[in-house]
Parts: C-alpha cells; sequence; structure tokens
C-alpha cells in the first residue's frame, strides 16, 4: 500500500470517527456562505434585474414638472443634448366599482420613453381606447384583460377596460402618500391611458419625461430647460425620486449587513477549526510519530491534516453558495418582489462570490496548517514520548483558597476545566453569543418598527382624519372646510436648497397644525416651534452637514426668488427628512400661506367640495400593520439560524469535551459519582458559558440592530433604536434553553463511557 493510499485511508477513517466535530464545521461554513452568497446574489440580481430593464425600457433620466403643453415638450427636443421627451399628465383617483381602491391614472400620447412591460394584452397605441393597469394591482384584486373600471374625477367620467397588464420602469415602487413606508399593491396602483380619452381643454401635461444623451451631461440638461422652459417649475433626477431611489436604497442596505451575519458564521467555523484540529492532532501524536519514524516528511503530513479542512471547505463553501444562490437568495428576492414591480426579477451570481468561497478555503486551511505545524515540526523521538499536560499549577492554585474553598466540587472542577481548556471554551462563548446577537436582532428589528409606528401614528400624527385640498379649491370652499371640520392644517412645499453652486430638491412643511401635528425634538419629545427660523430634521442635518445657526438659501420651484433663513433648531421625525417652519415665519417672508391638508377629529362622510381625498389614521395604522407582517418572515429567519446557530456551537462544543473528558470522567465514575452527577457537572458548565454569553450578546445584538438601522437604512428614515425588556428577557431565555436542552441531551453520554478504555488509554 503506497503512502497516499495511506494517508487518504486514515483520512476517512478519522472522519467517520469524528463525524459530529467534521459536521459541525462543514455546517457553520455552509450557513456562513449560504448568507452571504444568498444576501449577495439577491442584492447582485436586484441591480442586474433593474439595470437590464431600465435600458430595455428606456426609463427617462429627468422628469419635468409644472402645467405644460406640447409646445413645451418640443421646445425641451430642441434642448442641446436631449434625444427625446414626452408629455403626461398624472393624477391620483378612485376607482368607483371597487371599494376603497386608488389608481394613479397617466395620460400619454407616445410611450417611447420609459416603455410599458406588458405581461399579458395590447401594446400601447394612442388611438385605441382602454387601460393599461398595474399588473400587481390587478392581481391583488383580482381583475383581468376585458374587465372595466370606473374613474370620476372633476366632473369627467371614465369607464373603461382592461387591455393590457404592464410594468413600467418608473413605477418600481410608488405609495400613494408619505404616510406609507411600503406599497400597499391591493389598494393602490397605477393606469396608463391613451390622451385622446381626455376632453381637449385637460390635454396638457403634469410632467414631462426626458432622455439625455449621456449621463455626464444631465445637470447641463437640466439647468438648460429650468432656464428656457417658462413653464417648468422644477427638473428632477428620475433616479433621486422615490421609485428608483427607493428600489436603489434596499440594494445599499443589504451592502452593509451582508458581511455581519455572514462574518459571524465563518469565523465561528474558523474557531471550530482550530479546536476541532488541534484536538484531533493532539490525539494522533503517537501516529504522527509513527508516521515521522517510517519516513513520512513533515509538509506530507502537515498536508494529510490540512486536507481534512480542505474537503470539508470545499464542500461546506460549494453547497453554501448553491444553496445561497438558489435557495437563500430566492426567499430575499421574493421578497422584494412583493414591493417592487422589475420584469424577470431574478438572483445573480456575482465574481465576488466565488471569491470569498474562496478566501473562506483558503483562510480554513491556514488556520489549519498554524495548528497542525507545531507537531509536525518536532523530531519523532519527541512525538513519540507521552505528552505531559501543558498545566501550570499556579494558575490553578487559586481555586483551592480563599472564597473558592466553598464552592462545590463541581464548581471547582469546572473552574479548573475552563482554564485548562481555554480555546474550546472560547469557541462556546463566541458561537453562543452569536446566537443571542441574532435572537435580540430577529426581535429587536421588530420592536423598534413597532417603536416607528407608535411615533409617527401616535405622537406626531395626532388627527384621525386629513383632508387633502383641491389645487382648484377657492377661498370660500377652504373656509367652509375649516368651519366644518378644525382650522389645524398645513402646506408643504416643494423646494430647492442651493450649496456651493448645486441644487437639491428637498420640501417644507408648513406647519399650522396645532396639536394635531406635532414635532419632536432631538429626544423624542414634544417641542414649540419658534418663529425666527427654520427646523430641519437632524438626519438631514448630518447628511448633509448642517447644524443650529446656519443659514439655508433656497427657493421654491417653479419661483426664482431666493431666500436665506437661519436653521433655529432640529427636529427628529422617522420617515419625512425635510425642513419645518410656523405660518407665522413663512408669511414674514412675503410669501401667501395655501393650506393643502386639514386635520381633524370629527368623522368625514363623503368626499367634501374643495378637497381631493380624505386619509383616515386608523386605515394607515391598519394598512402598515398588515405591511409589516410581511417583516416576521425575516425575524423567524433570524431566530431559527439563531438557534441552529446555538444548538450546533454548544453540540460540537460538547462533543469535544466529551473526547477530552473521558480519562477525568471515567475517574469521577470509578470514584463513586453517579451518571446523574457527572451529567449535572457537565450542564453546568455550558450553562455558566451561556449565561457569560448572554451579558456580552444582549448589547452586541443592540449594536447590530443599531448599525442596521443607522448604516443600513437609507437616508429618507431616521429610526430610534428600541429594544424592549420583554425581547432581551425571550433572547437570554431562549438562548439559555437552547444551550439547556442540548447540553442534557449531550449527557446521554455519560453512560456510555468506556471506563476500561478511558483509564488504559492514558495509561
Amino acid at each position: 500500500m503506497t503512502k497516499k493510499n495511506m494517508l487518504r485511508r486514515k483520512m476517512l477513517r478519522d472522519m467517520r470517527k469524528n463525524f459530529s466535530q467534521f459536521i459541525t464545521i462543514f455546517l457553520m461554513l455552509l450557513i456562513g456562505m449560504m448568507a452571504y452568497s444568498g444576501i449577495k446574489a439577491y442584492m447582485t440580481g436586484m441591480q442586474d434585474s433593474a439595470d437590464k430593464y431600465y435600458a430595455e425600457n428606456n426609463l427617462q433620466d429627468l422628469d419635468a414638472f409644472g402645467k405644460l403643453t406640447d409646445n413645451d415638450v418640443e421646445q425641451i427636443k430642441n434642448i442641446r443634448h436631449i434625444n427625446n421627451a414626452e408629455g403626461k399628465l398624472s393624477f391620483l383617483t378612485e376607482v368607483k366599482n371597487l371599494n376603497e381602491r386608488d389608481l394613479q391614472l397617466n395620460f400619454i400620447k407616445t410611450n417611447e420613453i420609459s416603455k410599458f412591460h406588458v405581461i399579458k394584452g395590447e401594446a400601447f397605441d394612442v388611438n385605441k381606447s382602454g387601460l393599461w393597469l398595474d399588473q400587481y394591482f390587478a392581481k391583488e384584486n383580482n381583475l383581468k384583460l376585458g374587465d372595466e373600471l370606473e374613474f370620476e374625477q372633476n366632473d369627467i367620467k371614465l369607464k373603461e377596460k382592461i387591455i393590457g397588464l404592464v410594468y413600467v420602469p418608473d413605477h418600481l415602487a410608488y405609495v400613494k402618500d408619505e404616510t406609507e413606508i411600503f406599497p400597499a399593491h391591493d389598494k393602490y396602483g397605477f393606469a396608463y391611458l391613451s390622451q385622446n380619452e381626455l376632453p381637449e381643454a385637460m390635454r396638457f401635461y403634469s410632467s414631462i419625461m426626458i432622455d439625455v444623451d449621456e449621463e455626464s451631461n444631465r445637470n447641463a440638461a437640466k439647468t438648460a430647460i429650468t432656464d428656457e422652459v417658462d413653464n417648468v417649475v422644477s427638473v428632477l433626477n428620475t433616479k433621486d425620486q422615490y421609485s428608483a431611489a427607493s428600489y436603489q436604497s434596499e440594494i445599499d442596505e443589504g451592502k452593509t449587513y451582508v458581511g455581519i451575519f455572514s462574518g459571524l458564521f465563518i469565523a465561528i467555523a474558523l474557531l471550530c477549526v482550530v479546536t476541532t484540529m488541534a484536538r484531533i492532532v493532539r490525539k494522533d501524536r503517537t501516529q504522527i510519530g509513527v508516521m515521522k519514524a517510517l519516513g513520512f516528511s513533515d509538509k506530507r503530513i502537515t498536508w494529510h491534516y490540512i486536507s481534512y479542512a480542505l474537503f470539508l471547505a470545499v464542500l461546506g463553501a460549494l453547497a453554501g453558495i448553491l444553496l445561497g444562490n438558489f435557495a437563500f437568495g430566492k426567499v430575499f428576492i421574493d421578497m422584494e418582489a412583493a414591493f417592487f414591480e422589475v420584469a424577470n426579477i431574478h438572483t445573480s451570481t456575482d465574481s465576488s462570490i466565488w471569491f470569498m468561497g474562496i478566501f473562506t478555503v483558503v483562510i480554513t486551511c491556514f488556520v489549519c496548517y498554524l495548528t497542525v505545524r507545531g507537531y509536525t515540526r518536532q523530531p519523532a523521538a519527541e512525538i513519540l514520548r507521552v505528552e505531559r499536560p501543558k498545566v501550570k499549577s499556579r494558575s490553578l492554585r487559586f481555586t483551592t483558597s480563599g472564597l473558592f474553598k466553598k464552592l462545590s466540587f463541581a464548581s471547582r472542577w469546572n473552574i479548573r476545566d475552563i482554564i485548562r481548556n481555554k480555546a474550546r471554551t472560547l469557541t462556546g462563548i463566541v458561537g453562543v453569543i452569536g446566537c443571542m446577537v441574532l435572537l435580540v436582532c430577529g426581535l429587536g428589528i421588530r420592536d423598534t418598527i413597532d417603536n416607528y409606528l407608535d411615533i409617527e401614528l401616535t405622537q406626531i400624527n395626532h388627527y384621525k382624519n386629513r383632508l387633502y385640498i383641491s389645487e382648484e379649491a377657492s377661498g370660500k370652499q377652504i373656509e367652509k372646510l375649516f368651519d366644518d371640520y378644525s382650522h389645524d392644517s398645513s402646506q408643504t412645499l416643494g423646494i430647492e436648497i442651493k450649496r456651493d453652486g448645486e441644487l437639491k430638491a428637498k420640501t417644507i412643511f408648513v406647519n399650522d397644525a396645532g396639536d394635531s401635528v406635532r414635532v419632536l425634538d432631538e429626544n423624542w419629545n414634544k417641542m414649540e416651534l419658534s418663529s425666527d427660523g427654520i427646523y430641519m430634521t437632524r438626519k438631514l442635518a448630518e447628511t448633509e452637514g448642517y447644524k443650529v445657526g446656519d443659514e439655508i438659501e433656497w427657493h421654491i420651484m417653479g419661483s426664482h426668488t431666493y431666500y436665506r433663513t437661519k436653521i433655529v433648531g432640529l427636529n427628529r421625525d422617522p420617515q419625512s427628512q425635510n425642513l419645518t417652519m410656523t405660518r407665522a415665519f413663512y408669511e414674514s417672508l412675503d410669501l401667501e400661506y395655501k393650506p393643502d391638508s386639514i386635520y381633524t377629529d370629527k368623522a368625514v362622510e363623503g368626499l367634501p367640495n374643495g378637497t381631493d381625498s380624505v386619509q383616515a389614521i386608523d386605515k394607515v395604522r391598519d394598512g402598515m400593520n398588515q405591511m409589516l407582517d410581511t417583516m416576521m418572515t425575516m425575524v423567524v429567519m433570524l431566530i431559527v439560524f439563531a438557534a441552529l446557530l446555538g444548538a450546533i456551537i454548544i453540540y460540537n462544543m460538547g462533543i469535544l469535551s466529551f473526547s477530552e473528558k473521558d480519562y477525568q470522567f471515567s475517574t469521577l465514575k470509578v470514584l463513586g459519582f453517579s451518571d446523574r452527577k457527572i451529567g449535572r457537572i457537565f450542564i453546568q458548565q455550558n450553562l455558566w458559558i451561556a449565561v457569560i454569553a448572554i451579558i456580552i450578546g444582549l448589547p452586541a445584538g443592540y449594536g447590530v440592530v443599531n448599525y442596521i438601522f443607522t448604516e443600513a437604512i437609507g437616508d429618507m428614515y431616521d429610526f430610534s433604536i428600541a429594544i424592549t425588556l420583554t425581547t432581551s428577557i425571550l433572547s437570554a431565555l431562549g438562548t439559555f434553553i437552547v444551550s439547556l436542552v442540548v447540553s442534557a441531551w449531550l449527557t446521554r453520554r455519560v453512560a456510555k463511557i468506556d471506563m476500561v478504555k478511558s483509564l488504559k488509554a492514558n495509561e
């Protein structure tokens, strides 16, 4: 038999004998790579899917807003760097023959920009009567081709058949208003119609979609449009608006936490490699000496043990990549597809996933090499001698003096065992900390979202109904609305802030709502607004580099008059990062206050004259709770992974512990200790480790949740981390129970110890 075959047979025999330890390493590497490749696959897939979708369907580069005509479209087309331009009239309306369903109707003349991706039905034709309907809205409401929908808006009555089900690239994501954080496809969607469906008097545009020749020319084209086309109120980059921006934000969020979860599992896997291989090599000490005496080179022996880790790492990494891409990543991409309308969205494996797999294999083998080289470098004669335990009597002397004298035998025995086996103990602590972190993370995310709902829908918005005032409402109609419902009102204005020659689009909330819409300070407490200047949300100030006392230069979109106002305070809003001022300060700038919303606690029947829509805060709350229930999928996944991690690491630690303490346990049995007593000693040590891990894991879990909500969440949100006492207790209890159950299950091995074999092995 050749030396190569001998070593191969030895490797297979060792793997069979130490199957539980090796399967632990395999599982940890698999889970780590599955987490990394799964998150990367869905993020890369989202990016690739959107890029392809944008390119194939010609997503516009810019959107110009105002009351615009065909002449404005032609004027924009003639501006340098502009390839094409198309007008669009959009407005929100209720579907009369569907209960509490709203659609954004879009009327167009051509469809060369932001072209439809038709799922079923006909392609767009301006000469056709009918409705091209949002595929998601149709699916959620069981609508199909040929069904009729009825609308009524400003004395215009429409009854249209569905002739196409479509995706549209500038509608990847859409919400009805700023109170919603996720799309509600069952209650709100979009539809497109031919401009010919409108009466002649309404054939104007609320926006113009603009295709620019090169990305580098967008700012120049934007400036030219603003300067040359009088009817244009504002021009915005399409990818800075909600649809594309929220989609891109979701991708960027994944980039910030992909390393946290995968890194945790891979790091623990490497610790498992160290402890497992150290035990196997130490156990094989005599065999290594024999192999060296028989002429096996140090290099061949070292490679023999590295091959254990190489085999497991390659298998674990490859299985993790495949499962991550086709299973774990598929779960995530399906979750994203429930919110974002992207044609043919799919997972995608990029080179970084394979690089990470190779890196994991290399680092695993390197760690194994560092573990075994100390033995293989020794002369054969020295290795064949019985290894003396490396125990410093001084380091253990304290366990026989002072307060330690009063401890039970089990406690002193476990303290000495922990000191002797630091690597195994450290692996156990780190692994159980990981379990605790995942539990706190899963439950803490839900707590934080619940806290967001409380702040947004109870502390800030303190009303029952919000009436949206129509732009065409007369002064008398507004006064009647005030008299009938409330004088609490607000006005929201689109503005552009000028800084270092660059314009950035923001909004100003002119607050005259009294206690109906409260403003919260940096500690989430109610604050009173001063009429001496403007307030900025803390997140916006941090993002843009502003502070209290700074002056900002801004103008209202559609006006060329600039104002310089001082930031007199910072406030916090979890959802809307904007500027706020009082009505008194706004009017002190010689600006006319025109409310667009009224807030009331009175019941509102139907649609009062002068309003476009009415929003009940209870329905907003119900909708948000329904949408946030989908987050439970992620929470449950984190809890399952936490339990799996805890069980695997405690099991591995327990198996190693039994393998290393056969002799000690056998000695205890000879001295008269019952199996139950020995089992309690074993369980006690694991529970100590669990308690230490819980104490460290709780703040670590809080840190991970804080990182996710401060770094991963986009600039539009400002969440306050809220981890409740219940979450802390449940996480600690869950970790403790996992440790207790697995440890108790492992104690069955005590009865199976072969005392003769264990005692003779140490002679």
